[in-house]
């Protein structure tokens, strides 16, 4: 989505952007995203002193694969967006400075939108708190099924003692 600072600049009371967006990157770079979207944006862009400001909503549905127990299982993705431009080359702002620079009229809002999509999205999503995840003996999904497998493992440099443990 492509954003020109001089329709923001021309309304005194800034632009409403409401759209729906496909973000298929999303998607390809995230193993356990499944399926994302579509994305419904809500946001204001307003030009304020010599800085452009674009803030609003972003939601959709998505799809995880549950970390634990590599089911599928749908959420709803809802999060805040908000980002400063201003109209500068990189090297003339501050590093302390949180605005983005911009050269020239057009603003790619995508990778922004992306950004803010990913940082939304938990590390390593699971399909409920008490997902008992897979077996890692058999494999088979301890949600849906009690295996009589024995998991307890021992750490290596303990074995001894434990064999000294047994024989008492």
């Amino acid at each position: 989505m492509i954003l020109r600072w001089r329709e923001v600049h021309e309304q005194p009371k800034g632009i409403h952007l409401r759209e729906t967006i496909e973000l298929p990157n999303l998607v390809k770079e995230n193993r356990q995203v499944i399926a994302l979207g579509p994305i419904e944006m809500d946001l204001h862009a307003q030009v304020v002193s010599d800085t452009l400001t674009v803030n609003g909503k972003l939601s959709g549905p998505v799809t995880y694969r549950c970390s634990r127990c590599l089911t599928d299982f749908k959420d709803e993705l809802s999060t805040s967006f908000t980002e400063q431009f201003v109209r500068a080359d990189a090297d003339q702002l501050s590093e302390e400075d949180e605005r983005n620079p911009v050269a020239g009229d057009a603003i790619e809002l995508d990778p922004y939108l992306e950004q803010e999509i990913l940082l939304a999205m938990p590390y390593t999503p699971v399909c409920k708190e008490s997902c008992a995840g897979l077996c890692p003996e058999c494999g088979i999904n301890r949600n849906e099924h009690v295996c009589e497998c024995k998991t307890e493992r021992i750490d290596p440099r303990l074995a001894d003692l434990a064999k000294l443990l047994k024989s008492e």
